[in-house]
């Protein structure tokens, strides 16, 4: 009775409560399975084995005379997972097993091939259990390495190491047999047997058996080797049998198509344990090693492999059946064959390979880079690499023309391999001309078998494999790091994804790389390239019938060519053919046409033919196909703009087929006839998003982002296309009935042009141009003439016909400010008669855009019905806005053209007349009132919402400081009187929203009328501030937030956006945010008294919290002034000066009030907002603007230093400090608790600490002594010998940040700590000897008494540092080292290794942004 592998039933039991039906319901059990087949895939106990033993070693030495391990849980480190794999694998392929067990066994193989070593996936002694098995193996041969390290080689070793290994032989290649099974026609063990049995003699006859690491990974990797090739076979036979049963039944059902995925999975085992076998690594990890001499190329070793099987199963098919093997066993045994080497070859370049520039979570082998760098080298190489695989695969069927399935397969190696490498364009000529294309002449209609649509499927997959490796983006770049192994570039979808450091990083990696091999590597790079280029332009070729060598093509109806002319032509797999040729293949036939010699007609017959097919997907009616043609048009657009002039034929064909298929794709999108008609349905999401894909387009074809302008003489290709579609467009506009509007779609492509037309519009601003200022003429005139029938028509027709052709206009209008300004510049300078005309043309569209601005306003509501924008992108067809923005376009317009330039303001008044602010001033009023007829809340029906409406304050504000007049001051006097009213108001809902009216009203004013208010009307204002300090005497930890809350709320947004505004600070605004920030604070700290669990009615989210503004939203406008004096716009010194010292007196009286609140000993609250970890972020974001002013202006800081702002900024820096100590972070023989005191460092205020103690270090040594004298008075501590107290305070702040990354704050605190040592190492003038002594203090710092978490005695910097002298002293070193080479990114690796390395599951989230401070929209 054949014995079976330990592991079995369990894994047996594990995949039957997962996979079997039957215990499909057996949560509890399901559980522990899925648990347990983690745990089986991902053991490896000789790694386990080899650690316990290296953790003696550095225990008690190398020669301490045992040999022995103990373990615990001996049982469950008993047994071979990949003997239970194997055997549960042929046993489950000579039964008929369920296709799960197969699949899983397969992967798990694989994972271990690819994850481990040779040694360690083999580990059939563990079979014998982890003491008499896998230790006892390791131990010897640990035993002999020493020995062989400790004395000259000599042959007793060789013979010692020859024993130890030919015993394992004979213990274990026996039970790698016995224990696999046993099974029916052909058994995976019985034919192991045979193969083991006529080759067997090559593991003893091995040359490194004397070798104790490399005879172990010989004999272990040719026994893997051996078995997976006889797992291959017995699959493959199995999938042959099932196929012949299933067609004999008659079986309509399709059946699983299990082998697939089996052998896909063992022909990539094998292929890493070839890999392994053929190349080890070297002592140098940046050398690539040479071949082993005993491994063949890895093509050949892989059909070596197979046919080994092949020899021994011909032998034992023919043993069983008796005398010679039945035609049937004959089939199922050449099928097994071809297939297992068809998939070896197909799973080869996706094991080994790299794809360039496409390698985003590829999954790479944990080979050594240098062995993959040699692979790599290897298998771009044509004799053997993919020719080599090609020729195998052809000399194994012969002519596969006429067999589909044989065809298929080797159209999908090919397509494997096109991922990786070049294709040879003989190999192109052979697969895709004579054997791909039976299968997509689309003339023909549907394949007619299963098997063809397979085949048809797999070929454009081929053919999209080909062009999808010679894209326009693959660099050579990207080539070398994939042939040299270097790892991933990160790009993703043609997007690059990396960061400035991992880009840094790679690029280094590449260039050491490149160091190691030899100069050729970059030109075999560029020639791969080209290669890859030239194999998509012979591959599309083929597709569409044009022959390079008789420069002719095979006929009309040919491949590809009748892509998308009728239904069945417009497939998903056709027209994404075509795409990815035209995105490929076009900008290659530019390039060959412009460099490579006299114009071939094959070339431009091929790019004829392309282009033509793209612009019958342009047109097509299926959105889906349309789309696929977005990215070639852009694509060849930028080869086509590379170029000043156009002087090929081709570039001129590429000319006209852009612009047709823009207005193709403009036209397609279109609003359908009644889409409008009711104007309260959502928007089509799919339309709009079309829209914008098509709007994207259009502008990327007119692009002129990169300056290529042209010449007087001749225009560039950009300037081209965009002429054309501006004409185009102007004449469908222009040549419209004067009684009709023109067509939606047309505007729609127009507008699309803003983007080109404002770069044109500088250009000619700066140089005349005669042919670009007709491109504007024509541009702002076809605007002008849709403004001027809107003006005359929108009375007389509904808002269905209005609604979306004014919406679009507007935009378009808002988009072109610049162009506006621009010309209207150019009205300034004298001109040519084209300019003349150009400027007459501007002055008639502003004034017609204007008008129709106002006018849209006024008749068109910005929402028709209750805007749904909440739960849906674009919210309903009725919103006069941009596709799912918010705020009237009318309005947008409006606020645009007031803002650009003051000569553009001047133009307004010119063809607007001084009236437009009286037209402004009463579409406000109007405005108003429909506000108020609305009533509170209600936003849709009439008029437009409160912010658009405040928009057009801001536009009166801004025209009315040029012109100044009565009508802005009367303007300004409505909000003002309406606080005025309110101050002998009782305290209810209704003052506290009439307030917050005015409040936001006044906050859209201009800078300078509301510092002039504040200097001269303050008195009338404290309605307002009274009244919202009074709102904070009503919190309730037992109440629900209310209505009257809710309006409170609201005022102090209103109130925080209008001291915003004021972008200054005087005497009056002092002592209110002053006060404020007090009632607040106190208020916080009320609340915090109650618990962490009380209630609130004013520290809710919809009240002091992210859906209005949150706690310490005062602070951060200090924090906003500051950086307006950084700014330094519109301010004179001794403003700047007067400006930041209200700033510091506010702090300075706010500053124990902050205290009182951040250093609450309250845990986090649970039950409502808890105000701590704002108002934190808010102050030393603040105290950081500070530290930056005075760091960055001399004279601000000498008059700073003055006011004593030095105590302010110590206090701050005590402050963090003591934060950070409040936390216990635990000791030796204690965990910390699970609650901690005062509010959580989760979050962006201890981000926002981090980088206020980075850059208030840069002070000088003064901040770092009164930041010691500052926390002295709170803690007080041993500090030892004589110290200067600068020291003593960059000792405390340094134990504080070892403390922080102890534990007491989040993990990503570590990636900034270095930046922190860094400029305290700055503070201290850049001393090494005194920040080395800063840093050993902080490490002995101790505190005599209990104080927050700390304990009398206990270190300041934590448990982790609360060790020996050697610990302490090797911190140093390293540190004193980093600091020496300025390297302070190797600082972070110290210090993490200093303080007990990863936090892991901390509990902590990932690292935040800073909160929003927005209050506008409430």
């Amino acid at each position: 009775m054949m014995e079976q592998p330990h592991l079995l039933p369990k894994l047996l039991t594990a995949l039957s409560y997962l996979y079997d039906s039957q215990q499909s319901n057996n949560h509890q059990h399901r559980h522990e399975a899925h648990q347990f087949l983690l745990t089986y895939k991902q053991s490896n106990v000789r790694r386990l084995v080899v650690s316990r033993l290296q953790s003696r070693k550095d225990r008690i030495g190398a020669d301490d005379g045992e040999n022995e391990l103990s373990f615990d849980q001996f049982e469950d480190l008993t047994g071979s997972i990949f003997l239970s794999c194997l055997a549960l694998l042929y046993s489950s392929c000579s039964q008929n097993s369920n296709s799960h067990e197969r699949i899983f066994t397969a992967q798990a193989l694989n994972h271990r091939c690819r994850s481990i070593k040779l040694t360690e996936t083999l580990d059939i002694e563990a079979e014998d259990g982890v003491e008499c098995g896998t230790s006892r193996l390791v131990i010897a041969l640990e035993e002999l390495k020493n020995q062989r390290n400790n004395t000259q080689p000599n042959t007793d070793l060789n013979q010692k190491t020859k024993s130890i290994l030919t015993a394992w032989l004979e213990r274990y290649v026996p039970m790698l047999v016995n224990r696999c099974g046993g099974g029916a026609a052909c058994t995976g063990a019985e034919l192991l047997a045979v193969v083991l049995e006529r080759h067997s003699s090559s593991l003893l006859d091995s040359p490194y058996l004397c070798d104790e690491s490399r005879g172990e990974e010989q004999i272990k990797g040719t026994l893997m080797m051996f078995s997976l090739a006889v797992a291959m076979y017995v699959a493959a036979f199995r999938d042959f049998e099932d196929e012949h049963q299933h067609q004999n039944q008659h079986d309509e059902a399709g059946r699983s198509p299990w082998a697939n995925a089996v052998l896909s999975e063992l022909g990539s085992a094998l292929s890493v344990t070839v890999l392994r076998l053929r190349y080890r690594p070297t002592t140098d990890k940046h050398d690539t090693p040479s071949p082993d001499p005993s491994c063949p190329p890895l093509i050949d070793a892989l059909v070596h492999a197979i046919n080994m099987v092949k020899d021994s199963a011909a032998v034992y098919l023919t043993n069983q059946a008796g005398s010679e093997m039945p035609s049937l066993l004959q089939d199922a045994h050449h099928y097994a064959v071809n297939r297992s080497i068809a998939a070896c070859l197909t799973s080869l370049p996706e094991t080994v390979l790299l794809p360039p520039g496409q390698d985003y979570m590829h999954r790479i082998p944990s080979v050594d880079r240098g062995c993959l760098r040699a692979a790599s080298m290897e298998l771009r190489c044509n004799e053997t690499g993919m020719e080599k695989a090609m020729s195998v695969l052809l000399q194994l069927w012969g002519n596969v023309v006429h067999d589909d399935s044989s065809a298929s397969r080797l159209i999908q190696c090919c397509e494997a391999w096109a991922r990786y490498v070049a294709v040879p364009i003989h190999v192109i000529d052979e697969s895709v001309g004579k054997i791909a294309m039976q299968f997509i002449h689309i003339s023909q209609g549907a394949p007619s078998s299963m098997q063809q649509q397979k085949a048809q499927t797999l070929a454009f997959q081929y053919l999209v494999s080909i062009f999808e490796a010679a894209l326009p983006t693959l660099s050579v770049p990207d080539i070398l790091t994939a042939a040299l192994g270097v790892g991933a570039t990160g790009v993703q979808n043609g997007k690059r994804k990396q960061g400035n450091k991992s880009k840094k990083r790679h690029e280094k990696r590449l260039d050491r790389a490149k160091a190691v091999e030899d100069e050729s590597s970059q030109n075999q790079a560029e020639e791969e390239l080209l290669a890859r280029k030239n194999a998509a332009c012979a591959a599309a070729a083929a597709a569409f019938g044009i022959s390079a060598a008789a420069a002719s093509h095979t006929g009309d109806d040919w491949g590809l060519r009748l892509a998308s002319t009728c239904p069945k032509t417009t497939s998903h797999a056709i027209c994404s053919t075509v795409a990815a040729a035209a995105t490929s293949v076009l900008p290659h036939l530019l390039w060959l046409e412009r460099n490579d010699g006299p114009s071939q007609r094959w070339r431009t017959e091929l790019f004829s033919v392309v282009i033509t097919v793209i612009q019958r997907m342009c047109k097509s009616h299926n959105r889906d196909t349309r789309a696929l043609a977005y990215e070639a048009l852009m694509v060849l657009h930028n080869a086509l703009n590379t170029v000043t002039a156009v002087s090929l034929r081709v570039e001129q064909i590429a000319i006209d087929s852009i612009c047709e298929c823009a207005l193709s794709l403009s036209a397609s999108c279109a609003y359908p006839l009644h889409y409008f008609d009711n104007l309260s349905e959502n928007n089509d999401e799919d339309l709009e998003i079309e829209r914008n894909d098509v709007r994207d387009v259009c502008r990327s074809v007119c692009s002129l982002d990169s300056g290529n302008y042209g010449s007087d003489e001749s225009k560039s290709p950009s300037i081209m296309i965009l002429n054309r579609i501006v004409h185009a467009c102007h004449s469908a506009i222009t040549d419209t009935d004067l009684t009709v509007l023109p067509s939606e779609a047309v505007v729609h492509a127009l507008s699309a042009l803003a983007k080109p037309l404002n770069f044109l519009g500088e250009k000619c601003a700066k140089q005349l141009d005669e042919e670009g200022c007709t491109i504007l003429l024509k541009a702002l005139d076809a605007f002008g003439d849709v403004f001027q029938r809107l003006n005359s028509l929108i009375e007389q027709l509904p808002h269905s016909k209005t609604l979306p052709l004014s919406r679009l206009a507007l935009i378009g209008f808002a988009s072109l400010a610049p162009l506006l300004n621009s010309v209207a510049q150019m009205a300034l300078r004298s001109t040519t008669a084209t300019e003349r005309h150009l400027i007459d043309i501007f002055e008639k569209t502003l004034c017609a855009g204007i008008k129709h601005s106002i006018l849209s306003t006024t008749q068109i509501p910005e929402l028709v019905a209750e805007s749904t924008l909440e739960s849906t992108r674009y919210d309903i067809k009725g919103a006069m806005r941009g596709p799912g923005g918010e705020d009237h376009v009318g309005c947008i317009a409006l606020i645009r053209m007031s803002g650009e330039s003051d000569e553009l303001r001047n133009s307004i008044f010119k063809v607007c007349g001084e009236s437009i602010l009286q037209d402004l001033t009463s579409l406000h009023h109007a405005l108003k009132r429909i506000e108020v007829e609305r009533g509170v809340g209600v936003e849709y029906g009439k008029g437009v919402t409160p912010l658009s409406r405040r928009l057009l304050i801001r536009v009166v504000s801004r025209l009315g400081m040029m012109q100044g007049g009565t009508v802005l001051h009367s303007l300004l006097e409505e909000p003002l009187s309406e606080i005025i009213t309110q101050k002998s108001a009782p305290f209810s809902i209704e003052k506290l929203f009439r307030l917050c009216e005015a409040a936001l009203d006044l906050s859209f004013f201009s800078p300078e009328l509301l510092s002039h208010l504040f200097r001269n009307r303050a008195s009338d204002l404290d309605s307002l501030f009274e009244t919202l300090i009074m709102g904070y005497t009503g919190l309730s930890v037992r109440g629900e937030e209310d209505s009257t809350t809710y309006q409170w709320g609201r005022l102090r947004c209103g109130v925080i956006c209008l001291l915003r505004a004021c972008q200054s600070m005087t005497d009056y605004s002092s002592g209110v945010l002053t006060a404020l920030i007090k009632a607040e604070c106190e208020t916080a700290v009320a609340q915090c008294g109650q618990g962490p669990q009380s209630g609130s009615n004013l520290f809710k989210e919809s009240i002091v919290g992210e859906e209005m503004i949150h706690s310490g939203a005062y602070v951060m406008l200090i924090g906003e002034y500051l950086k307006h004096v950084s700014s330094g716009k519109n301010m004179t010194m001794e403003d700047q000066v007067e400006l930041c010292r209200r700033c510091v007196h506010v702090l300075k009286h706010s500053a124990p009030d902050i205290a009182s609140i951040l250093l609450h000993e309250s845990p986090e609250a649970t039950n409502h907002v808890d105000p701590r970890l704002t108002l934190a972020e808010a102050w030393f974001l603040t105290m950081k603007a500070l530290a930056s002013v005075c760091r960055n202006n001399e004279q601000i800081n000498s008059s700073l230093v003055a006011d004593n702002v030095q105590i302010l900024f110590s206090e701050s820096l005590s402050l963090a400090m003591l934060f950070i100590f409040m936390k216990d972070i635990g000791g030796k023989k204690r965990p910390a608790p699970d609650v901690q005191r005062g509010m959580s460092p989760d979050g962006p205020q201890t981000l926002a600490i981090s980088d206020f103690i980075s850059e208030s270090m840069l002070l000088g040594p003064s901040i770092l002594s009164g930041s010691f004298s500052s926390f002295s008075a709170h803690i007080q501590l041993n500090c030892g010998n004589e110290v200067p107290s600068e020291v003593l305070g960059a000792a405390v702040i340094s134990a504080s940040l070892l403390r922080a990354i102890s534990g007491a704050t989040p993990p990503w605190v570590v990636e900034d700590t270095p930046i922190l040592f860094n400029s305290i190492y700055t503070s201290l003038g850049s001393n090494l000897d005194l920040f080395i002594q800063t840093l050993g203090v902080s490490t002995k710092l101790e505190t005599l008494t209990d104080a927050g978490a700390l304990r009398a005695g206990e270190k300041l910097c934590g448990r982790y540092l609360d060790a020996s002298d050697s610990h302490i002293n090797s911190f140093l070193s390293k540190a004193s080292e980093c600091a020496a080479k300025n390297d302070w990114k190797k600082m972070k690796v110290v210090l993490k290794s200093a303080t007990g390395g990863k936090k892991k599951e901390s509990g902590f989230n990932l690292k935040p942004h800073y909160s929003s401070w927005e209050g506008e929209r409430v």
